[in-house]
């Protein structure tokens, strides 16, 4: 095309428009008349981003959907089980109280030990270069012939192939790490890039420490989606209280219960509004963006209850919150105390410096730990927010309401701790990670 680079840029993951294609990231990189993007993207998601992210130098392609081989669901776990964080250490104790193979736990267990020795590690990720396939996205490599492929999420099998493919023809690979649990609960990473991008240098230092890449290797460039969160860009309470329902004078509980994923048919959530109702504020309900939420008997009731429905797919993959995100952002700024599961929405709610309640405790008491929703505050990203003290942990209904109740009267008390988790999970929030991470993926382009 006259000269111009191509970048291929991936998609597979339902949250990466969100991330990444709706931030000004996309805006500035179309800007330049040399450079020709070109989106890869699932099938059923082709359309709506030709019209939406689409243009004169921007292409969209697609893939349709594919089912691994045997070797390849092999690798899969033998790369899963390289690791032995402590999310892959509760994942090997489900798979083997619900299984019951215990011969088969005993080889994830070694292959979690092998994980340890860098040797092992690079012996692995030759093996699934030199025997996997590369050729799936061969007809798109020779019909642009990219420069650059940026994978924006290195961990997702779609981009794995993409990197495979790319590295087999001598294309630079800018990878990132798409989420802050994805280093310690991803298992061990199959491709290294040859540059890496990261949100924060707490997944630097987790990217140096359990993927191999080198620090000089490594942007930190912030977190682009944030560079909207902010006051400015905020409807009025007034405006969104009257749509949702509510008092736009009463103080407001942001309630996020989980879905049947993680809660498999626990009671919890409507023993939590029932336990929530006295308390003098109302309750909005956000449904999670993905699965069902048992929500038993609870209905709507103007000025008291409002049920937010972000209207979420079956699985990750089918998940597009790019329209709905400003929304979460409102919903977020105009509440008082934000409960919810073990979820990014911490995070989030911390951007407003909103205070966090964790619930790990399930409706049903007699669920053993393996099932129960305390494990997902084991893994290795939950205890590194809860140390910060800038989120609390209620261990039952009873603590959940106190904490709930001291913080509607006091949203100053942790200020310090959730200054913290920005600090570690956000890096900065200035409005420009956007623009830094179209940097970096520019400067690929520019000469040594």
């Amino acid at each position: 095309m006259n000269g111009k680079k191509t970048v291929f840029i991936t998609s597979f993951f339902g949250l990466i428009s969100r991330n990444i294609l709706a931030t000004d990231t996309l805006k500035i990189l179309r800007r330049d008349p040399n450079l020709r993007i070109v989106i890869v993207a699932p099938e059923k998601k082709r359309e709506n981003y030709q019209k939406e992210f689409g243009g004169e130098n921007v292409i969209v392609e697609s893939i349709s959907n594919y089912e691994p081989t045997k070797l390849e669901r092999i690798f899969e776990v033998i790369f899963h089980n390289l690791s032995d964080t402590a999310a892959w250490r509760i994942h090997r104790l489900i798979y083997r109280k619900r299984e019951k193979k215990y011969f088969t736990f005993l080889v994830y267990w070694v292959l979690s030990k092998l994980g340890y020795f860098k040797p092992i590690r690079s012996f692995a990720r030759w093996l699934d270069y030199k025997f996997l396939p590369r050729e799936r996205f061969a007809g798109l490599f020779e019909k642009y012939r990219p420069s650059l492929v940026f994978s924006t999420d290195i961990f997702h099998s779609n981009d794995i192939d993409m990197m495979r493919e790319a590295g087999a023809r001598g294309v630079f690979i800018l990878g990132m790490v798409r989420s802050w649990d994805n280093i310690t609960s991803k298992g061990l990473n199959r491709i290294k890039p040859d540059k890496l991008v990261v949100n924060t240098e707490k997944i630097k230092e987790e990217a140096i420490r359990y993927n191999d890449i080198s620090p000089e290797d490594i942007s930190v460039v912030g977190v682009p989606h944030y560079d909207s969160y902010n006051a400015e860009n905020r409807k009025s309470r007034e405006v969104l209280f009257k749509e949702l329902g509510l008092d736009p004078k009463k103080k407001t509980i942001f309630f996020a219960p989980p879905s049947d994923i993680y809660a498999d048919g626990d009671p919890v959530t409507e023993k939590i509004v029932n336990a929530l109702l006295p308390i003098d504020a109302q309750l909005l309900l956000r449904l999670y963006i993905v699965g069902d939420v048992n929500l038993g008997n609870i209905k709507p009731i103007p000025g008291k209850i409002a049920i937010d429905d972000p209207g979420g797919g079956s699985d990750f993959t089918k998940t597009d919150l790019t329209a709905g995100d400003a929304h979460l952002a409102d919903l977020l700024y105009h509440s008082d105390v934000v409960v919810a599961f073990a979820s990014t929405l911490a995070i989030d709610a911390v951007v407003f410096d909103k205070p966090v309640v964790f619930i790990a405790f399930d409706g049903d008491t007699s669920r053993p730990y393996w099932k129960s929703l305390r494990r997902y505050y084991d893994y290795d990203h939950q205890k590194s927010i809860l140390k910060t003290g800038g989120v609390k942990l209620a261990s039952n209904i009873e603590k959940m309401t106190e904490q709930i109740k001291k913080y509607l009267t006091n949203p100053e008390l942790d200020k310090e701790g959730r200054r913290e988790i920005i600090a570690e999970r956000c890096w900065k929030l200035d409005g420009r990670s956007g623009q830094r991470l179209a940097s970096v993926i520019e400067r690929q382009f520019q000469p040594l």
